[in-house]
């Protein structure tokens, strides 16, 4: 009797967590952001960096007489920044939902597409070489389509370059025109477009204005 009483009890607990559950769910509401792209900062290692020689130090972090491993780190997270910068401004000027975020997964009922990828090479260029300066960024680029419980699936694989996205319409000064931030910049427009294509093969909403 004793046991059929513990056993009654037990399962008055389990139903009681069960509704709990079902009414947080309920409690919870449609997801905020129902079709987001998230991006990732694209990876790279010091490796992949070439530094100026014509400069005894990096312009964004670095110091005289700081490491050059040290200085290819501190222009490599620049760089990542500002690629992935680049295309959360313009995907957002499209009108979609954008997220910048190494962890961000799509929220319970939601999807997504997500944006990853690894840097190629990262070459500041001859800054002292007024006209002739040449830096040059070029990454592999992958979108994923994320939705529930499913298993991803790969839209797009491809590789671009920075020199290959001179046409892109990214708002850099004349000054800064032709230094590593502006070939990044016209990166992450480039790459932005292959996102926004995607996108729209498959139906993605923009965010409301």
């Amino acid at each position: 009797m004793r046991m059929r009483s513990a056993f009654s009890t037990a399962a008055a607990a389990l139903l009681l967590l069960a509704l709990a559950a079902c009414d947080a769910l309920q409690d919870s509401g449609p997801p905020v952001h129902p079709n987001v792209i998230i991006i990732r900062e694209f990876a790279f290692s010091p490796g992949v960096v070439t530094l100026d020689p014509s400069f005894g130090f990096s312009l964004y972090r670095g110091a005289p007489g700081v490491p050059p491993r040290q200085r290819a780190a501190s222009v490599g997270r620049a760089v990542a920044f500002s690629v992935a910068d680049a295309m959360a401004q313009q995907l957002g000027q499209s009108g979609y939902d954008v997220i910048c975020s190494d962890t961000a997964m799509p929220e319970p009922g939601a999807r997504a597409l997500i944006v990853s990828g690894t840097f190629r090479h990262i070459d500041e260029g001859r800054r002292r070489r007024v006209g002739a300066e040449n830096p040059s960024v070029a990454v592999d680029a992958e979108i994923q389509y994320h939705a529930g419980r499913a298993a991803p699936q790969r839209l797009a694989a491809f590789q671009i370059d920075s020199r290959q996205a001179s046409g892109e319409v990214i708002a850099v000064s004349a000054r800064q025109g032709a230094d590593v931030k502006a070939a990044s910049a016209r990166l992450g427009g480039a790459i932005a477009r292959y996102v926004a294509d995607a996108a729209r093969l498959n139906k993605w909403p923009g965010a409301a204005r």
